[in-house]
């Protein structure tokens, strides 16, 4: 909440106005030269973690927001892989894969809300390890006390992030998210999840687990 006052006729008159708070401040992308390249919507907090050879040392943790846009033909879609995909880290031989399969990439894009990352630095600096990593769990705690836990897959785990994605809703057909579901490569839960962080405003508890490595910190509106 905002306080303002403004003088009337040698009164003060104070007045509030409602500021809505989000998990999530818009913050420039720069390149290896500091130009800037993009904006994303992020949230930078601390944490603890734990493994088989540590014990509560400290964390910190990037959390990135990608919000997908509406696309209404591939063409579209070309052109977001083009200019969103080098600001997200993908390598120029992903992008040229991507524009390649396009058509069939569209399906599943135009049905997709975004992906949230959660970066993952030990000891403040050291990127998480996550070489051979097939499978972990994702639990939040909001402030009303609400608990979501959802499942994380081989394909959730990338260079020291952890991500989970988000669609509209659960589409049938080859590509579909109920085959996604049905074959355990996808849980819904992360699309709940997603929800729940991309709406909050107040502190919301996250632990991430895989392997003998566990992650906890708390999502807080900045």
């Amino acid at each position: 909440m905002l306080l303002r006052y403004k003088l009337f006729s040698g009164l003060l008159f104070f007045y509030s106005i409602a500021i809505a708070q989000t998990l999530f401040n818009t913050t420039n992308l720069v390149d290896e030269f500091g130009d800037k390249i993009g904006e994303v919507e992020s949230n930078v907090s601390n944490g603890l973690f734990s493994n088989s050879a540590t014990n509560n040392s400290p964390l910190l943790v990037k959390t990135v927001l990608y919000r997908d846009p509406d696309l209404s033909s591939v063409d579209e879609y070309k052109a977001y892989i083009r200019e969103v995909f080098p600001t997200q880290g993908y390598s120029d031989e992903e992008i040229e894969l991507a524009l390649r399969y396009a058509k069939s990439g569209f399906k599943m894009a135009r049905n997709s809300l975004g992906t949230i990352r959660f970066k993952l630095f030990e000891y403040n600096e050291h990127k998480a390890s996550m070489i051979g990593v097939k499978s972990g769990v994702i639990s939040i705690k909001t402030s009303n006390g609400d608990k979501l836990r959802a499942d994380l897959g081989e394909y959730d785990f990338v260079n020291g992030y952890v991500e989970i994605k988000a669609y509209k809703e659960i589409t049938s057909g080859a590509t579909g998210v109920k085959n996604q579901i049905r074959f355990g490569y996808y849980d819904w839960n992360q699309t709940l999840i997603f929800n729940e962080l991309v709406n909050a405003d107040s502190k919301v508890d996250v632990v991430i687990a895989f392997g003998s490595s566990t992650y906890k910190f708390s999502l807080e509106p900045n």
